[in-house]
């Protein structure tokens, strides 16, 4: 799950990603769109991973 901090910067990343493919894009803005969706998925999972050991870490200091 993103925090509110960074679930922005993934909803930016996704609505620019759109932008660039909607109507009859060139093969170049097709290939940044997909460029810019894969970074963030790959932003997406890493910062998934990242609040997880986080939280993990959280949890053990209080047993």
């Amino acid at each position: 799950m993103l925090t509110l901090k960074q679930s922005p910067i993934a909803i930016i990343g996704i609505l620019f990603a759109c932008g660039l493919a909607e109507g009859e894009p060139s093969s170049l803005r097709l290939t940044i769109a997909l460029c810019a969706v894969f970074l963030t998925v790959l932003y997406v999972l890493v910062c998934n991973r990242l609040n997880h050991k986080r939280h993990e870490r959280e949890t053990e200091m209080f047993r």
